[in-house]
């Protein structure tokens, strides 16, 4: 079996753990795979490894379970994502604390969300095009 299969694979086992949040979808990302949820993408899987968007709390408690930020290589310098840490394999059994961390890495996704500079110009627009009158 190819690694790519495995990926799929582990895409597919996770949307179906995660059933119980609403309507999951996957998409292509980054030659890995987007969770989303209501128009939030809160998690992606990358090279078979789990990555949760956090806040502060979750973050740490990722950490505390052995959990890394997200960092890819550039031709000048290693980046940390500090906003995505990963799932320690070992806990992506624990299906109580697995949904638990998924409903907060949404709650922190759909909040950058609404904060964001894009999502308020875009509301913004949205909101001064239904205003127009038109002749």
């Amino acid at each position: 079996m190819s690694r790519r299969q495995d990926r799929n694979e582990l895409v597919e086992h996770l949307l179906d753990r995660l059933t119980p949040l609403g309507r999951v979808g996957a998409a292509r990302f980054f030659g890995g795979h987007a969770l989303r949820l209501g128009g939030a993408q809160f998690a992606f899987v990358i090279e078979g490894v789990v990555y949760l968007r956090c806040d502060a709390a979750l973050a740490r408690e990722l950490e505390s379970f052995g959990g890394e930020a997200f960092r890819y290589e550039t031709r000048v310098r290693t980046v940390r994502v500090a906003s995505y840490w990963s799932v320690p394999e070992s806990e992506l059994d624990d299906d109580e604390r697995f949904l638990d961390w998924a409903r907060r890495a949404h709650a922190a996704a759909s909040l950058r969300r609404r904060s964001s500079p894009k999502a308020g110009r875009a509301r913004r627009a949205k909101r001064a095009r239904s205003r127009r009158v038109t002749p």
